[in-house]
């Protein structure tokens, strides 16, 4: 039963992450896949695994070109990679609850960090979703929760790995796999917030310049030139303004050059 839980749950984020690729960019906005290999190379660079970067997110080059896709794509694979980890624990914790009490309280609560650790990614993969659809003024205080989840994640993968490394859990085999599942989710998870934080910069940069350029093109000038009774009335308090308000002379102070 189980296992059939965990398939379905695995083919359920399968489907949710080609959607949300796919919803994105149409077939014909697709890169070739040189241009979208280049693409991804260029953003796993800025992570930590690079080579770990490129390999579990190459299924999905061909239809992702955005920094947003390839955060959203990395949060699904390191989710995927929590939920393996977790099922794998999961079958040890119960082979050692009735014959090592001792180990099976060490596993435990390894279970727990992981498990808290897919609690975390499967929220920070519907908050990246929020950003999409919230007003800008949001933005930050999803930022932050990604940013606290995923870190989140990484204490609790290294809390795991640290609890069970003066055991010999089973022979020690099954400590040393369970090491590197978990470490395997705390590099994708790494890799994850890389991208993350590098989306965030680049729409922080891109919303500024925007704003900007909106500031520009919309300033005193072109307000009073407005339509309609709006426009009449921001006139007339510009007017307004320079009547009432002395011209500015600039005075020497010697005593300023000082201050």
């Amino acid at each position: 039963m189980e296992k059939i839980t965990l398939f379905l749950i695995l083919i359920f984020f399968n489907i949710s992450i080609f959607s949300f690729v796919g919803a994105v960019k149409g077939p014909s906005a697709r890169l070739s896949q040189p241009r979208a290999n280049k693409l991804v190379l260029s953003q796993c660079r800025r992570t930590r695994y690079p080579k770990l970067c490129m390999t579990s997110l190459s299924k999905y080059v061909t239809s992702t070109s955005q920094p947003q896709e390839l955060a959203q794509a990395a949060l699904h694979v390191s989710l995927v990679k929590a939920i393996y980890a977790k099922a794998y624990v999961n079958k040890v914790c119960k082979q050692l609850q009735q014959t090592k009490a001792k180990d099976y309280q060490v596993v435990k609560s390894c279970l727990d960090q992981i498990s808290d650790g897919v609690s975390l990614l499967s929220n920070s993969v519907q908050e990246l979703h929020h950003l999409n659809l919230d007003k800008e003024s949001d933005f930050m205080w999803h930022r932050s929760n990604v940013q606290t989840w995923l870190s989140t994640v990484l204490t609790d993968a290294f809390t795991c790995m640290d609890g069970i490394s003066g055991y010999k859990i089973l022979g020690g085999k099954v400590k040393a796999t369970i090491k590197a599942k978990v470490l395997n989710v705390a590099q994708v998870t790494s890799n994850a917030l890389a991208l993350f934080n590098g989306y965030a910069v680049r729409h922080k940069v891109s919303h500024h310049s925007s704003s900007g350029l909106l500031r520009v093109r919309e300033g005193p000038a072109a307000l009073a030139k407005g339509r309609g009774q709006e426009g009449l009335r921001v006139r007339e308090r510009l007017h307004a303004f320079v009547m009432i308000c002395p011209p500015i002379h600039r005075v020497h102070e010697p005593w300023l050059a000082f201050a």
